[in-house]
């Protein structure tokens, strides 16, 4: 546990600084912050308080903590699941470089995608056209494996699947239709 008695008043103001920030973003990001000031102290290393402390010293604390810099400090997630929990406290949050950050947050073996995360790549690869080469390695991989057939059970689970997604479709396009009529009723009633 990290003692305030041993940081001084500068790194002290600056970490205040950081911590108010940095959890007001996962705030407003809709995470649910529960991290006090003391927890965040005791997510870094002495080493870590040591180098913040130097680069204060030397008048040097924005080149170190500067926004391009790949080794600047971060209070970031621990890993990719602990991420997907919406939970940013001292189990879940960490101190490391920006470089390492960009590494354990993407998701591992065995990680379920979030659904933002998912949405994130569809939007990505959505309209990027496949070379001629991709398009040749895609039929390469794809030959000599087995294609199971559609069975009738499924097509119709497929069928019944799609009619209920356009009924969920239509169902929410006629309630906002009808919440635009009435606030249009209710704006010529008062008039």
């Amino acid at each position: 546990m990290n003692s305030i008695l041993n940081i001084s008043p500068k790194l002290l103001a600056y970490l205040k600084s950081w911590h108010s920030t940095s959890t007001g973003k996962q705030a407003a990001a809709g995470h649910t912050v529960n991290l006090p000031f003391q927890d965040f102290l005791d997510l870094f290393e002495p080493r870590q308080l040591k180098t913040l402390q130097d680069a204060i010293d030397a008048n040097r604390i924005r080149y170190l903590q500067n926004e391009d810099n790949k080794f600047a400090f971060v209070l970031t997630w621990k890993s990719y699941a602990a991420r997907s929990t919406g939970q940013f406290n001292k189990d879940t949050a960490t101190i490391c470089s920006r470089q390492k950050s960009a590494t354990i947050n993407l998701p591992q073996s065995g990680d379920t995608l979030r659904d933002d995360h998912k949405a994130a790549i569809s939007a990505k690869l959505s309209g990027v056209a496949k070379s001629d080469e991709h398009r040749a390695n895609m039929s390469a991989a794809a030959k000599g494996s087995s294609k199971v057939a559609w069975t009738s059970e499924r097509k119709e689970a497929r069928k019944q699947q799609i009619a209920a997604k356009k009924a969920a479709e239509a169902a929410t396009r006629k309630s906002s239709e009808d919440a635009a009529w009435a606030r249009l009723d209710a704006a010529r009633s008062q008039k």
